[in-house]
């Protein structure tokens, strides 16, 4: 895949490719869908966030719906449910979603010496991998995707929110998703492939702040909370925009989690790329048409969105919220339908796809897409041949 690394500065590409205006303003996190499902009577979660909780689980006969499949799926969001909602009664706080990362321990005394920035950046972006990062980028930080408010869900009350004075940069995590689950979504078995990346996430982005706080700088760890993880990921020179409204990420697709670290050590900020995921998305569709509810725009990119669970004064393509989350709430578990029929949804290990993905960012796109019905990459796999292939390779 040839990506090409852009001159303009993070903020010049960002204005330019998504039309910023002065209409932009800081997003309410009480706004987004899942804190609308707390207070606004409109969005109704009916038992999707109880069946969380395996003695609320509610088996259907649709594959990948058993209780072995309800089981997978909530233990593998066991420890970011734990750690996340530790402070919930004090505090209303859910860490990772609602609020950044309280859990370090102490400074050390004194600051490590810092002799090169080029040097500093290279070991973060190590330690990063060696923590769980698929990919590691860095971006200066711009408050305009950081929260207005964070939103207490015990409460109900968004509260004004600012990051702690000095932090810089953010290092921006890419964790990637199972492919092999990847491929069996919407399931309750599928929804562990997300479980499992915000697991790996709170890992690698807690153990990274406390790297950095033992080096005797600052840092908070973050998944969902706290600012807008895709525009900081591009910025951060992690993938591109998509259609579906996710980061696809040159290495892995759209199937990834995103987590980050805000801090004031000193770093080089990454800049943005391009590899030619607009121009595909302008002609694949494969996610709109794929969408059971049509939550996902066809055509060119928007300046309104659907509703208010997303910005103004950007234009891009804008996923309708609301739709999507009322059919998450249908099937107690989440979607994704549109990750797996992504022509970007591939193994990438495997040469094939890497020489595909090359023909997907070319004048020969459509090919791509011809190729993917004739192999059926995206259909669905069933949840069965996903259990039984684990049990032929012990």
């Amino acid at each position: 895949m040839k990506v090409r690394k852009v001159k303009k500065s993070s903020t010049e590409f960002i204005n330019k490719e998504f039309e910023v205006s002065s209409q932009l303003k800081r997003f309410n996190q009480k706004n987004d869908i899942f804190s609308r499902a707390i207070w606004d009577e409109t969005i109704n979660p009916k038992k999707f966030f109880l069946s969380y909780d395996i003695a609320n689980y509610a088996p259907k006969k649709s594959k990948g719906f058993d209780h072995w499949d309800y089981a997978f799926r909530n233990a593998s969001w066991h420890l970011t449910d734990v750690v996340g909602e530790r402070d919930f009664e004090s505090r209303g706080a859910v860490e990772g979603f609602t609020d950044y990362y309280t859990i370090q321990t102490e400074a050390s005394p004194s600051k490590v010496e810092i002799t090169s920035i080029e040097d500093t950046t290279h070991r973060i972006k190590l330690a990063a991998k060696m923590f769980g990062a698929g990919m590691v980028g860095i971006c200066n930080i711009d408050k305009r995707w950081v929260y207005s408010h964070n939103f207490d869900r015990k409460t109900q009350e968004a509260k004004p929110f600012d990051l702690p004075k000095g932090m810089k940069h953010a290092i921006m995590i890419i964790v990637p998703m199972d492919y092999e689950l990847s491929k069996t979504y919407p399931a309750a078995l599928s929804g562990a492939a997300t479980g499992i990346g915000y697991s790996t996430g709170l890992n690698c982005a807690n153990t990274m702040a406390q790297f950095i706080i033992n080096l005797g700088y600052n840092a908070i760890a973050s998944l969902n909370d706290t600012a807008l993880n895709i525009p900081m990921a591009i910025e951060a020179g992690l993938g591109e925009y998509g259609r579906h409204g996710l980061l696809i990420n040159q290495k892995f697709g759209p199937n990834i989690r995103i987590a980050k670290v805000f801090t004031d050590l000193p770093l080089l900020a990454d800049k943005p790329v391009e590899f030619g995921v607009k121009k595909f998305c302008n002609v694949c569709e494969r996610c709109s048409k794929s969408c059971p509810v049509k939550a996902i725009p066809f055509g060119d990119p928007q300046t309104s969105p659907p509703n208010f669970s997303s910005q103004t004064g950007i234009k891009k393509w804008t996923v309708n919220a609301e739709k999507c989350f009322r059919f998450w709430v249908g099937m107690n578990t989440d979607c994704a339908i549109c990750i797996r029929v992504c022509p970007y949804n591939k193994d990438f290990s495997k040469w094939w796809h890497r020489v595909g993905i090359k023909f997907a960012n070319s004048p020969f796109r459509k090919l791509v897409l011809k190729t993917d019905d004739v192999w059926k990459f995206g259909e669905r796999v069933l949840t069965s041949k996903w259990w039984q292939k684990g049990i032929r390779n012990q």
